[in-house]
């Protein structure tokens, strides 16, 4: 991919408006806004019958809704038993997500074609998803079955401003496409630290990358975005533009358009050094010690950036220490108590930025059925042993399940992060002026059949219902979920706590006051409950 640079600085990050008042009114009228962009719906048989927005979103409105686009757009609209339809299903990282079958795939190439679908979308009751790296680990999240999907694999540009100060990424970036385009350059943004997951769901769920004890997370490192709202105007939101669609974007994912540019600043890029270092059973609570104290130590060395995996392979429970620097230092001083507990293997060496997250995509190996599932607490030594004892103590009960893999997974919410979440007007999370480091515990499971589907989240569920009931016995429990870990049967803007939440749904209402981006475009989190409510 090339990179050009945008003279004119951020006049140039603006993009389009398509007119001066944002906030919808009450005779707001789909037809008129349709042809405000080019498109005479009299002059379209298939979508002339429809008059405005209905979220029965039935097979003959999705029907009429794919024929228009295809009429308007001819073959960046694919459709079922088509090669480009074939490559949408089957590039997804999970299972779950691959089996939707939507009605149609459009591949937008410009904003004001993304325009163009939500206003279908609500013209006909067609429901639409929206796909950036399509990374969830669940059904329907990014790809809308019976209904419209929105494939951005064709809005891939990377461009800088003039003096490369804010990169602008579109959708359609994975975070490999995005580090290569800026690495000759010498520079990065705060972004994943897996190549394939895109940037989209990254940012605007909060976004924990190699950077985060410097920078903070990638929400928190975002000048602007550009909007497509669900009256098909295109705005720029930033922190003295429309700062209130600005918060909300920071953390409250898909809930308030669709995001076609990032505008991300820039940070230096030089090689990293890191890897995973592997260790038996009985170094566990020291490398749990190790860790609680790199994540108290971020206050004075922020290049460190780690998580720790513990799982079962070939019969034995280890530990996993992925630790990175974003300096090319094999011997920091904060990874010096790591570096003295005896590891049975180590992948440490120098890397680029885009060779971190091409190794690192070797650990999410796509085709598998997936699910992720995460809670909060503070950080204590006792708890974060125990809940390890607990996780191997049940590990037995799936396995003799086909292609199983639970992992449970531990990162440290630190304090440099915490504080870098006031930075621009503050993010959504509800995390910021926390006391203290965070413990992000999370499950992470793949297996092969869809047949044991309810006895992994069942699994999962009774392990994750066992910790947060000893967390809040021992006081230190954090209603926090990662959006971008959460399973479909949790409700990450919840977490984010009462006067958020309300904050979030009062934005929502302003800007989307039909609520096309709740009934039209319902896969993902919402800001009223979990996607799935489960019984196990």
């Amino acid at each position: 991919m090339h990179i050009s640079t945008l003279i004119g600085g951020l006049t140039a990050i603006a993009g389009l408006t398509l007119a001066q008042t944002v906030v919808e009114t009450a005779d707001f009228n789909v037809i008129e806004a349709l042809a405000d962009l080019g498109v005479d719906v009299s002059h379209i048989p298939v979508l002339e019958p429809f008059t405005g927005i209905d979220t029965s979103s039935t097979d003959n409105a999705c029907a009429a809704a794919c024929s228009g686009l295809s009429f308007i757009f001819g073959s960046k609209v694919s459709t079922q038993n088509t090669t480009e339809y074939s490559n949408f299903t089957g590039s997804f990282w999970s299972v779950q997500q691959e089996e939707v079958r939507p009605y149609c795939v459009f591949r937008p190439t410009k904003n004001t074609e993304v325009s163009t679908a939500v206003l279908v979308s609500r013209l006909t009751g067609c429901k639409f998803a929206a796909r950036s790296g399509g990374h969830a680990a669940f059904s329907g999240a990014s790809s809308a079955p019976g209904g419209i999907s929105i494939w951005f694999k064709d809005m891939n540009a990377v461009t800088l401003n003039a003096d490369k100060t804010i990169a602008s990424i579109e959708p359609g970036n994975n975070w490999l496409t995005a580090y290569s385009a800026l690495e000759p350059y010498g520079l990065a943004i705060i972004g994943g630290r897996v190549s394939s997951i895109g940037v989209g769901g990254f940012v605007l769920g909060g976004g924990i990358s190699y950077h985060s004890n410097l920078y903070g997370w990638g929400c928190d490192n975002v000048h602007s975005f550009e909007v497509v709202t669900a009256s098909g105007q295109i705005i720029t939101a930033s922190e003295t533009s429309y700062a209130d669609l600005y918060w909300a974007l920071r953390g409250g994912g898909n809930n308030f358009g669709l995001v076609t540019k990032y505008n991300m600043y820039t940070i230096p890029s030089p090689e990293l050094y890191g890897g995973s270092r592997t260790f038996l059973e009985t170094e566990i609570p020291e490398v749990i010690n190790a860790w609680i104290n790199v994540i108290n130590n971020a206050t004075v060395d922020g290049n460190a950036q780690q998580y720790v995996a513990f799982l079962n392979t070939e019969g034995m429970n280890i530990a996993s220490a992925e630790l990175t620097y974003v300096k090319n230092d094999p011997n920091p001083e904060i990874y010096k108590q790591y570096r003295k507990i005896p590891a049975i293997a180590d992948t440490s060496s120098a890397k680029t930025l885009v060779e971190y997250v091409e190794y690192l995509e070797t650990s999410n190996p796509f085709g598998l059925r997936e699910v992720y599932w995460p809670i909060s607490a503070a950080i204590n030594e006792e708890f974060s042993n125990w809940a390890v004892d607990l996780f191997f103590s049940m590990i037995p009960q799936v396995a003799n399940i086909t292609g199983v893999q639970p992992v449970l997974v531990y990162q440290g919410i630190t304090e440099p992060m915490l504080n870098n979440m006031n930075n621009y007007g503050g993010n959504a999370l509800g995390l910021a002026g926390s006391s203290g480091p965070i413990h992000l515990l999370q499950v992470a499971c793949w297996w092969t059949n869809k047949s044991d589907d309810e006895t992994i989240y069942a699994f999962v569920n009774s392990f994750i219902e066992k910790v947060t009931a000893q967390a809040k016995t021992v006081g230190i429990f954090n209603e926090y979920v990662y959006m971008n870990y959460a399973s479909m049967f949790q409700d990450p803007v919840a977490g984010y706590g009462a006067t958020n939440k309300a904050r979030l749904k009062s934005i929502a209402k302003k800007y989307d006051p039909r609520e096309v981006y709740q009934t039209l475009q319902p896969g993902y989190f919402k800001l009223d409950g979990a996607p799935t409510t489960g019984s196990f």
